[in-house]
């Protein structure tokens, strides 16, 4: 694959999304907005999981003390079947009726409240791993699912975002792992996701040394509203294939 414009720019939204992510501790699906701009829409997830898949990762080892390793196992097996049932439907799917569903997807995450995750019972945690997971396949970003069902287990909170970053990162790892099996062509884009997940890591550190101090109400406004007109944008350009 020849690294062109659009690819040196998706690159440099990586860093840039990284840098922010570090800074504000979350981009609200910024990431997923641009990718689903320019990729075409059945790379767009596969993409998306190996680069925050690495990001997440490196999260997970960095903060691994401060990790439930129950919970994580627990979300990770329900992430483990749902996925695995998913996958194999994701390449049916049409492209136009999947950016329609990544660009509905974005919208409301970027504006409806989060989800309620109800009274704790038995196997909660296996359950909201595996919806997630089906739910990951075909959006890619599910943080904001994931994220108020972990903080309501009985866990220090100092642990809740270390066991979000590692209970994603097992989402992305086992999303590669599932497109892979059922044909996604990654081979062509190997230096592509190289330099994506470099400038990613790269972003990373930045971010958390430059201690950026930000406005963070008007910043994730601000972000939250590039991500709408982004996602409404994807959304009308998609409809008009039906």
């Amino acid at each position: 694959m020849e690294v062109g414009v659009t690819e040196g720019l998706l690159v440099g939204a990586v860093f840039l999304v990284a840098v922010g992510t570090a800074t504000l501790g979350s981009t609200g699906g910024l990431l997923l907005a641009i990718l689903a701009t320019v990729l075409p829409p059945p790379l767009v997830v596969p993409v998306h999981a190996v680069v925050e898949g690495a990001r997440t990762g490196f999260g997970w080892a960095r903060l691994r003390r401060r990790v439930s390793t129950q919970i994580v196992v627990a979300a990770g097996a329900g992430a483990f079947l749902g996925i695995g049932l998913a996958a194999s439907f994701v390449r049916v799917l049409p492209d136009h009726a999947h950016a329609v569903l990544i660009g509905a997807y974005l919208v409301w995450a970027c504006w409806w409240p989060a989800p309620d995750p109800g009274q704790r019972f038995p196997y909660r945690l296996p359950l909201m791993g595996g919806l997630t997971g089906v739910c990951s396949v075909f959006v890619g970003e599910t943080g904001p699912l994931i994220r108020p069902f972990i903080a309501d287990e009985p866990v220090d909170p100092a642990q809740v975002p270390a066991s979000v970053t590692a209970a994603t990162a097992v989402q992305h790892g086992l999303k590669v792992v599932a497109f892979v099996l059922v044909g996604v062509a990654y081979v062509p884009l190997v230096p592509l996701l190289a330099a994506m997940i470099a400038a990613g890591l790269l972003g990373t550190v930045l971010g958390e040394r430059l201690g950026l101090r930000l406005p963070t109400r008007l910043v994730s406004l601000g972000i939250r509203l590039i991500v709408s007109a982004l996602a409404i944008r994807l959304v009308i350009l998609a409809a008009g294939s039906f």
